[in-house]
């Protein structure tokens, strides 16, 4: 009972930050739109494991190290701002549905080393290591337990993502609507570099 009662507010957070929009989730859900569901489960293998990979190590101290070099932060920024650009515009000029396996796509690479300068990955990754690391039980309880947390909720965010992109595609059955729908979430993800300027 004790354990639910530390992982309660942990699950709350995590899902909360995991559901709501980011540059993961509309990613997935714009590759989901373009490819289907089925060809954007390496996304959500690559988002999972990418994220858990930052956590776990923010949760082992890497976070403290980050925060204690400026300079450091300063690059990461720029470099998830020059990749976030790249990926806009690539989802900006998609302009269709496209079975062609020979096209350039995303990969589980490209999305789990995103993960490593991800802005929102990382800024939860070490709030929860500074937050819910508590010393109420063994410091192995803890990082278990929070791992599981986020488990849960970075799975269930990346499927449902992926899923609603996926139901949109029987209403994007024409060009124009393909692109307009691609140019919207474009335009998104370029929001997205607004908060990791801040």
């Amino acid at each position: 009972m004790e354990y639910i009662y530390f992982m309660a507010p942990i699950l709350t957070f995590a899902m909360t930050a995991a559901i709501t929009p980011g540059p993961n989730n509309i990613i997935l859900s714009t590759n989901a739109v373009n490819y289907g569901f089925k060809e954007t489960i390496p996304l959500i293998l690559g988002v999972f494991f990418g994220f858990l990979s930052v956590l776990s190590l923010c949760l082992l101290g890497i976070g403290e190290v980050y925060e204690s070099f400026p300079n450091f932060k300063i690059f990461i920024k720029i470099v998830a701002t020059i990749f976030l650009t790249y990926l806009a515009y690539k989802i900006f000029n998609s302009s269709e549905f496209s079975d062609n396996n020979n096209k350039k796509r995303f990969t589980f690479r490209d999305i789990y080393f995103f993960q490593l300068i991800n802005p929102k990955a990382v800024s939860v990754s070490m709030s929860s290591s500074a937050i819910f690391i508590q010393n109420q039980f063994s410091y192995l309880e803890e990082f278990v337990l929070i791992f599981i947390c986020f488990t849960i909720s970075t799975s269930t965010s990346a499927i449902v993502w992926a899923a609603i992109g996926h139901s949109f595609r029987k209403y994007l059955n024409d060009k124009r609507k393909i692109i307009f729908f691609n140019r919207i979430m474009a335009v998104l993800l370029l929001g997205c570099i607004f908060f990791i300027i801040l």
